[in-house]
């Protein structure tokens, strides 16, 4: 209650103009955050040293309140400081917007498709009064601006809008905007003066375009009056496109739409990263010219741009360096910078860090510490939603899914892999993400930030062990894990950093043996060691009571005495390998139970028991994966961990088990109110089929909140699916190694009305047969080894209006794909099949894309005319003829010399049926 007023002025600091300059509000915030760091230590020093092995515990109250009381009078003076520097914030330096286009001397290098899309909306727009708003947007460096260029000097464009304008605004002062209006109709009307007696006649039946570059806000912008008030083209369009590094600001221009005086949003892009091939294009543009890139350093320059990641401010700066080196024709040079081995890349970074860190510091203050915490993590590795989120709520830094959401969506700062059944949606939530990690140059500005704030410290190399590089740090990051193997190295960080530091990651490459990490840390509350392998589990780790995080790699026993953290979130172990051992199962220590504020439990190939005492139970237990179970351990799980969201489970089934216990198991788990994710599998299952099921398939129950389903190796009769398709919102399901078993499967009408995505990998499924509504809004659909499959009747989920459908088939039966491209998607939608075979000498790929309705789109839009609908079952059934007469479905040594002609027959008539790619990559 005390902080609530510094938090108050802290949060004001999101509407001050970012014109203004933030840096002794940045010192000031870092003094408030090491005067709390200073208590949090005296604190936690204080509970760790008075901990003893009895359940007395004896803490010296006046002293802890004395260091309170001293807190908040530090903080009581910082805030009228902090309170005075937000209401009198100065301008940063001279900042002016620039009027009027000055052209570019050199051609843009990728983004065609978003250049042609944008252009044709500006094109195809109509005249009349109203005013359209166009934008783009994306981090720092990403193109937006020579986009912008490109469509600005296109000579279409120009030819229709006559009268054009452009101003890059910049993070100048929103008020006044007189300025900027004054500029925008001097170009418009030709001259300099006189401005209100041409404007008239200058515009009228004229279509405009006005540009306004790296606009940072529009809060204080009021559109209509400040720019639009003397605008009146008579009949003629206006066009505004806007570019700006926040989609936030975009969705905060909604809301200064004047609708009542006919303006609209029109369009806006998120400007993308250019992909390998235009990158490889600009680098060697940008250093070789026009005599291109020498043969002997083409793939070292295929390696440098891949290490660019796309963005072009990087590959610029990066070909600067180059072309500026004398040994810009050197391989041996190129190679050391592909290796990233001399000082190029990290002369680059410190040179585009003066473009990218304004977003920074310009963002709210709750979101630059998870920023900042994003970028601890290896380059190029995707980094789980989960593990992020776990480890924000151990440093005390996660409030909800808001900061995620809006570092990803709205700042365009963090780049994220969508999870299969979203990657083709255009609305993005943060619950539809799988990934998430930082592109290399914010991933080193985040670095160079924290270290100097104290938050982390990145540990390469022995020199980086300095004094005043580890003293006072919060956390170690070693990308060398070898390094606590050197005295040297412990002695430095004992002296430095080990009563300070609150994390300790080892995110090196992975070490098999083990290395010691007892430096005397006393206050840890992270470890994530994953990387590296302990042979039994490091029990000076008990000893840190204030550890909420811990993950490590342990083929050893977890002792008992894993209950003395009581403080622990998270529990995750990975086994070095993961090996079945024919002696007495390893298990999770019944102690485990008596741990209640742990929150994820991720212990793979270890068997969990029932606790003994029936008031044992984890009520804030969210996740509990990877552990093995006997039946009667998960009927005792509902009453153990009632608020479970995610359950993955190995249940363990011996001989003597008889198979309809499972469906008791789960009766168990549909209890369980609040689970969303379930994951089931029988270790190492054997495929029986003459299990025979004794009971009804309403035996077999589910939570009816579940979205995500998996399960293995049960060989369930695929009637039991029915109580699946019944599930009202179920989104994803996947069947693997015969969860369900039997050569037919059919699907009630108006079942699985929710999902979208289905994989059924490993079957012995023959016919399968949807019924009539059933599957209306599935997405992706993965076939994998279903050797025996033959048809599918109708496709029901293809009636999707708007959508993108994909198909992947594996190693299935050819007649599948013969199924699959005779499918019609509806009209405006997509559908795309992708088939692999591994079948012959080499592995196979065939893909394709057909678009729905009378039109296929190859480059762009061609009448569909090129064979008759009544043609496609001949034409197929001839290419299934020829495919069985050149024994295509021989064993596989009988058929290595016939596939060629067959798949070149497929080619062939794929072609016919008007898809964009047919293709037989080998």
């Amino acid at each position: 209650m005390k902080l609530e007023p510094l938090q108050t002025i802290v949060n004001s600091l999101e509407y001050t103009s970012p014109s203004r300059s933030r840096k002794k509000v940045n010192a000031l915030d870092r003094r408030v955050k090491e005067a709390i760091w200073k208590f949090e230590d005296s604190l936690e020093s204080l509970i760790t040293q008075h901990i003893p092995e009895t359940d007395i515990v004896s803490i010296d109250l006046q002293s802890l309140l004395n260091d309170a009381n001293s807190l908040i009078q530090k903080l009581k003076v910082m805030e009228k400081e902090y309170s005075y520097e937000v209401d009198n914030m100065p301008q940063d330096g001279p900042i002016s917007s620039i009027i009027g286009f000055h052209g570019t001397n050199s051609k843009m290098i990728g983004l065609s498709d978003q250049f042609k899309q944008l252009k044709r909306d500006l094109i195809t727009a109509g005249s009349g009064s109203w005013i359209h708003f166009h934008a783009l947007y994306g981090t720092a460096g990403v193109g937006k601006t020579a986009l912008a260029m490109k469509i600005y000097e296109d000579p279409e464009i120009q030819s229709k809008y006559e009268c054009r304008a452009w101003v890059t605004v910049g993070r100048v002062p929103p008020q006044p905007m007189t300025p900027i209006s004054q500029g925008i109709l001097a170009q418009l009307c030709g001259i300099d003066e006189e401005i209100g007696e041409c404007l008239e006649e200058r515009l009228h039946g004229k279509n405009c375009l006005i540009v306004l570059d790296d606009v940072w806000e529009t809060r204080r912008w009021n559109l209509s009056e400040d720019i639009l008030t003397n605008i009146n083209t008579g009949g003629g369009g206006i066009q505004i496109l806007l570019t700006s590094r926040h989609q936030k600001l975009m969705s905060g221009l909604r809301y200064k739409i004047d609708l009542s005086r006919g303006m609209s949003i029109k369009s806006w892009y998120e400007v993308r990263f250019l992909n390998e091939e235009e990158s490889m294009e600009l680098l060697c543009e940008k250093v070789f010219g026009d005599e291109g890139c020498p043969p002997q350093l083409h793939k070292l320059a295929t390696k440098i741009s891949k290490l660019c990641e796309g963005l072009p401010l990087l590959i610029l700066n990066v070909a600067h360096i180059l072309s500026e080196s004398e040994h810009n024709r050197d391989p041996f040079y190129w190679n050391e910078v592909a290796e990233m081995k001399n000082s190029v890349f990290k002369d680059a970074y410190n040179e585009i860090s003066k473009v990218l860190l304004p977003s920074y510091h310009y963002l709210p203050e709750r979101l630059k510490m998870p920023f900042l915490f994003i970028g601890v993590f290896a380059q190029d590795y995707y980094t789980p939603i989960s593990k992020i989120t776990l480890m924000l709520k151990a440093e005390g830094l996660w409030d909800n899914w808001d900061c995620l959401r809006e570092l990803a969506i709205d700042y365009s700062l963090v780049l994220c892999s969508m999870k299969s059944v979203n990657k083709n949606d255009t609305k993005k939530y943060i619950g539809e993400y799988k990934t998430c990690r930082l592109h290399s140059s914010w991933r080193h500005v985040c670095r160079e930030e924290a270290s100097k704030y104290k938050f982390y410290h990145v540990l390469n190399k022995l020199i980086d062990a300095k004094e005043e590089s580890l003293k006072g740090q919060r956390g170690l990051c070693l990308e060398n894990n070898i390094l606590f193997s050197i005295r040297e190295f412990c002695n430095s960080v004992r002296s430095n950093c080990a009563f300070s530091t609150r994390s300790l990651l080892f995110y090196g490459p992975y070490h098999q043996y083990p290395i010691p990490i007892d430096v005397s840390f006393m206050l840890l509350r992270e470890i994530d060691a994953l990387q590296l392998r302990f042979y039994t589990f490091p029990t000076e780790i008990l000893s840190l009571v204030q550890l909420k995080y811990l993950a490590l790699t342990c083929n050893g026993e977890v002792p008992a005495t894993i209950s003395k953290l009581f403080n622990l979130r998270a529990l995750i172990i990975h086994p070095h390998l993961n090996i079945i051992c024919c002696e007495s199962p390893s298990y999770v220590p019944i102690q485990i139970w008596d741990m209640h504020e742990l929150e994820h439990i991720e212990i793979l190939g270890k068997s969990l028991g029932a606790p003994s005492h029936v008031a044992a139970y984890l009520k804030n237990l969210k996740t509990l994966v990877g552990v093995n179970a006997s039946i009667c351990t998960v009927l005792e799980l509902s009453t153990r961990i009632p608020n479970i969201r995610k359950l993955g489970i190995q249940i363990e089934l011996t001989p003597y088990d008889d198979h309809n216990n499972l469906l008791s198991c789960f009766d168990c788990i549909s209890s369980l109110e609040s689970l969303k994710t379930l994951k089931l599998s029988i270790t190492n299952p054997v495929v029986n089929h003459g299990n025979v099921f004794l009971v009804t398939r309403e035996s077999l129950k589910f939570p009816q909140g579940l979205k995500k389903l998996h399960m293995s190796g049960m060989g369930f009769p695929w009637e039991y699916m029915d109580v699946i398709g019944s599930l009202p919102i179920l989104r994803v399901l996947k069947l693997r190694s015969y969860a369900f078993q039997g050569s037919h499967w059919e699907a009630q009408d108006g079942s699985f009305r929710s999902l979208q995505f289905l994989l059924i990998e490993e079957s012995d499924l023959v016919q399968w047969k949807p019924g009539y509504g059933s599957f209306s809004r599935l997405k992706y659909l993965s076939m994998k080894h279903c050797y025996k499959l033959k048809k599918i009747h109708g496709s029901p989920f293809l009636n999707q209006h708007g959508r993108t459908i994909e198909i992947e088939l594996e190693d299935c039966n050819p007649l599948a794909l013969t199924w699959a491209v005779q499918l019609r998607p509806s009209i405006g939608s997509t559908l795309r099949v992708i088939a692999f075979s591994s079948f012959y000498k080499k592995p196979t790929t065939f893909k394709s894309e057909r678009y729905g309705g009378d039109i296929i789109v190859q480059q762009r839009r061609i009448l569909y005319s090129r064979v008759a609908d009544d043609d496609i079952e001949e034409i197929i059934d001839c290419a299934m003829q020829r495919f069985e007469e050149d024994g295509s479905l021989m064993p596989k040594h009988q058929r290595q010399g016939a596939c060629g002609s067959i798949w070149t027959l497929f080619d062939a008539v794929f072609g016919c049926l008007g898809f964009k790619e047919t293709s037989l990559r080998r």
